[in-house]
């Protein structure tokens, strides 16, 4: 068992960030995992994860993290590195290339590839299956990645991406032109409530926050420029559909098939080459700054970019360049309110069996007998305010008096 009590300083923090700074050998995921599963204690109680340390409370952790064994084994994968020391690696990404093992992919990874060239000259913050590796890019987005070659250079490169002064810049091809030139998207995201492999924009999600510049137009698509503010899985791709300007080619978020059908049929075939062109997004990461983890310099590294995306604004510019944007290209703006922006489901309250399906009761041949003889009696009670408007209709055109009419079955009886 590990006490750990809080200082003054301490006080205000939540409990996972609180914890990981004093166990630094371990990953904010690694500390949220152990809050998950009851083994942090106060006062004899297993703490929340949303609890806010106050001076004085002392903290009991039942049993710390375990890393786990290395299954990965080195691979001699080729890197394109662009800058690397003592502290630090920073690589240029190809596309098609997994950053590291999960979701049944288990070799041909960067992680592999960084072990077979670094060795044990790598960090260990984030287990033995990610060596060195800082923060991802998807598998089909090219471009920058920093790597850190000891733990010193890993948590502070963590800490940048936290305090968001390490940054990151894209070039992404988006389908249309965006209404706004340049803006941002502030939009919270999280996992899509009826796609848990998908990521989208909901009400309540975490913190999402995206910069964009248009650089350059074309008759159905446009060149623009990203800043990341947050991190967030698939930021870029889902905050560009929300926009209603889906990345070209993103097959998983309706950036290929579902924005072709949307394009003018005259100008269509050149939209179609232009997939055929890329299998996947165009997307890659163009710039990255940051501060040194030992100098404390400011060092900023950028890439051209990858051939197949070249390749591509070579086609637009030479056959469908558009320097004015189209105020009448909307054909990417029809996308339905509900699929741009998801409302997280509500948690349904426990109900028994018994409560979801009710018990029908079975009257007896009595109370079936009043019912039936109350129905009827109500029928012929209708029938009769019927018969009695139709005559007064009728009398009021003969110019009779309403009042004295008397329907038949209703005449008085003679004594």
């Amino acid at each position: 068992m590990t006490k750990i009590k809080a200082e003054a300083a301490d006080a205000g923090k939540r409990i996972d960030k609180f914890l990981q700074e004093k166990l630094q050998d371990f990953s904010r995921t690694d500390i949220q995992k152990l809050i998950s599963a009851a083994q942090v204690f106060l006062l004899g109680k297993a703490v929340s994860k949303n609890l806010k340390v106050e001076e004085g409370m002392e903290f009991e952790i039942l049993s710390l993290p375990q890393k786990e064994a290395s299954a990965l084994e080195p691979e001699a994968i080729p890197l394109d590195i662009v800058y690397e020391d003592d502290d630090m690696v920073v690589l240029n990404k190809p596309r098609n290339l997994v950053v590291h093992p999960g979701n049944g992919v288990h070799r041909g990874t960067l992680a592999a590839g960084l072990l077979h060239h670094f060795k044990e000259n790598l960090s260990s913050v984030n287990g033995a299956l990610r060596p060195g590796i800082v923060h991802r890019l998807d598998k089909d987005t090219a471009g920058l990645m920093v790597v850190a070659k000891n733990d010193f250079s890993h948590r502070h490169l963590a800490a940048q991406l936290e305090t968001r002064s390490l940054s990151r810049v894209y070039h992404a091809l988006v389908w249309g032109i965006p209404r706004d030139l340049e803006g941002l998207v502030d939009a919270p995201m999280a996992r899509d409530p009826r796609n848990r492999l998908k990521m989208n924009v909901v009400s309540g999600g975490k913190e999402a926050r995206t910069h964009f510049q248009v650089k350059e137009t074309f008759q159905f698509c446009s060149l623009v420029r990203l800043k990341l503010e947050t991190g967030r899985t698939h930021q870029i791709r889902v905050h560009m559909r929300y926009m209603g300007n889906p990345v070209v080619g993103d097959a998983q978020y309706d950036g290929r098939e579902t924005c072709l059908q949307r394009v003018p049929p005259l100008i269509r075939d050149g939209a179609a080459t232009l997939l055929e062109m890329n299998p996947s997004q165009y997307l890659q990461a163009v710039k990255i700054e940051l501060i040194h983890p030992r100098t404390g310099k400011r060092l900023a590294f950028e890439v051209p970019h990858e051939p197949v995306f070249q390749k591509a604004l070579d086609f637009l510019r030479a056959g469908y360049a558009s320097e004015i944007p189209d105020a009448e290209m909307v054909f990417f703006k029809s996308y339905d309110a509900k699929m741009r922006y998801e409302e997280p489901e509500e948690e349904e309250e426990m109900i028994s069996l018994e409560e979801m399906v009710p018990r029908k009761e079975r009257l007896t041949r009595a109370e079936r007998f009043v019912k039936k003889k109350e129905r009827l009696a109500r029928k012929k009670e209708l029938e009769q305010e019927k018969m009695l408007k139709k005559a007064v209709r009728e009398a009021i055109k003969r110019g009779e008096d309403p009042d004295k009419i008397v329907l038949p079955g209703h005449e008085p009886t003679m004594e």
